[in-house]
């Protein structure tokens, strides 16, 4: 039986390693996304709150793009206007949604299978690697999985005293999933119908059901606002994979194909394996599958892991491609590595602590092994065309393979523009963006630009300024695209 007293104690050091990584330089895995948030906080906080057209870096002077309802982002922007702009802060903040997100997900726990086990599956929460990582991350999914969380308890909690006011609160709370990231919500339908049969709740659920109605139509509107919005982005059909972000369905769900590769499952299975348990709570995963049945409601999560089952059908491409689609996953893998401790202990304390011990240092290993990578020449590369370049001015960026929607390079310059992989780079692409869209510099990482289709670009406009490059071996030329002009 864990100790009550050291369980605050256990919470507090598990939180406090995520300090260890809070610095000022946004790291991998998916910078990429982590960028983008970034450059939304930044806009709201140096151009003022616009929460139904937020900016991206990547797309010149037609910055605005929709995506999720920003208003984590908004949120982040608030306090910049009280202590600056900072990562750290926007971390600080992102954790505290995580706190929310673990403290519901303990009342889930303590409600459906009793206090001993939401304590030790809320230390197993902590310990699991996307928890430890995303949860600093600048990133919004524990911020929807907060409102999810909080979703399904005010939910449960209707439904076992039937009170509609709980039902009002999970309402309200589905609201703020359904604008954000609605896969969400979707994979909580499955075990929240069983909890209303199984509570012989099911009319009275139906008769409130009107509750969740606003977030339905929460969702409609903003898929229509998104759609107006990004449809009215330019026509950059010259840049190679540039497409307007509208009727994402494909994105979304995949393709049959995707579905019959092997291939895409076992990257799916090693993420289950490496990230969702890690490999110090796979055992005990494991383990506490087979012995699921002596869990009180266990019935519930066979239905909760149903609908993650269902989730990660459904939305295939974004599992397959983002491995921060798998953060849903977490809860469930937490109860049944409970489960599995507390089958290995066999009721000794010293047993459950060797165990725990055990699956806490493996998975902080593994994360500090795997994550928190810095790219340097990003970093590099962007501080150089900050440092070379006016505030306002428009770049055209180029280095390897950086696809038309990435910002890493573009954030880190504090700059707009576009990013144009080198594969996709003509002189014509740079004369359409310098002439029709206003592109000042072209900023070039690479070692040779002879082998690049630049017709007169080669020449001029101008000498570019030329600086090697401590963090990779390529050099990078900046070009005055109005010299000459």
């Amino acid at each position: 039986m864990l100790r009550k007293a050291a369980f605050p104690w256990c919470v507090a050091a598990l939180l406090a390693i995520r300090f260890w990584h809070f610095g000022a330089e946004i790291d991998a895995p998916h910078d990429w996304r982590q960028c983008d948030t970034a450059w939304y906080i930044r806009d709201f906080y140096l151009n003022g709150i616009d929460l139904l057209n937020p900016a991206v870096c990547w797309m010149g002077a037609s910055d605005t793009l929709a995506l999720e309802f920003p208003l984590p982002e908004a949120l982040v922007a608030l306090t910049y206007r009280g202590f600056g702009e900072s990562i750290p802060l926007a971390r600080l903040v992102f954790l505290c949604f995580f706190a929310g997100a673990l403290y519901y997900f303990f009342r889930i726990v303590d409600l459906l299978f009793g206090r001993e086990q939401a304590r030790l599956a809320t230390l197993v929460y902590l310990a699991l690697p996307l928890s430890i990582y995303y949860s600093r991350a600048v990133h919004i999914d524990f911020s929807v999985l907060f409102a999810a969380h909080a979703m399904l308890y005010y939910y449960l909690t209707a439904l076992q005293k039937r009170r509609w006011e709980y039902l009002l609160l999970s309402g309200l709370a589905a609201i703020f999933v359904a604008v954000v990231k609605a896969p969400y919500a979707f994979c909580l339908a499955p075990p929240m119908l069983f909890f209303a049969v199984r509570e012989k709740a099911l009319p009275w659920t139906l008769r409130c059901a009107w509750m969740y109605l606003p977030a339905l139509v929460a969702f409609l509107l903003w898929q229509q606002h998104v759609n107006t919005v990004n449809s009215a982005a330019p026509d950059w059909s010259y840049i190679l994979h540039y497409r307007k972000m509208t009727q994402q369905i494909h994105w979304y769900f995949g393709s049959l194909d995707q579905r019959l590769s092997l291939y895409s499952w076992w990257i799916l299975l090693q993420r289950g394996v490496l990230e969702v348990t890690g490999i110090g709570g796979l055992a005990f995963f494991l383990l506490g599958w087979r012995h699921l049945a002596q869990l009180p409601h266990y019935r519930f999560l066979l239905w909760w892991i149903l609908g993650l089952a269902g989730y990660v059908l459904v939305f295939f491409n974004l599992n397959f491609v983002h491995d921060y689609y798998q953060i849903p996953l977490l809860a469930p893998a937490a109860i049944l590595c409970t489960r599995g401790l507390q089958t290995a202990a066999s009721g000794r304390q010293w047993r459950l602590n060797l165990f725990l011990g055990l699956l806490v240092a493996a998975n902080i290993a593994y994360t500090e092994a795997a994550y928190f990578k810095v790219s340097a020449d990003h970093v590099e590369i962007g501080r150089l065309i900050r440092d070379n370049t006016p505030e306002q001015a428009l770049v055209v960026v180029t280095y390897k393979n950086l696809d038309c929607r990435n910002p890493k390079i573009l954030y880190r310059a504090r700059r707009r523009g576009w990013s144009v992989e080198e594969a996709a780079l003509n002189a014509v692409v740079l004369e359409r963006l310098r002439r029709e869209e206003g592109a000042r510099f072209w900023a070039y990482a690479g070692t040779d630009l002879s082998r690049l289709h630049l017709g007169a670009y080669a020449d001029s406009p101008g000498r570019p300024l030329v600086f090697n490059l401590s963090s990779t071996p390529q050099k990078l030329y900046i070009f005055d695209l109005s010299a000459g002009k």
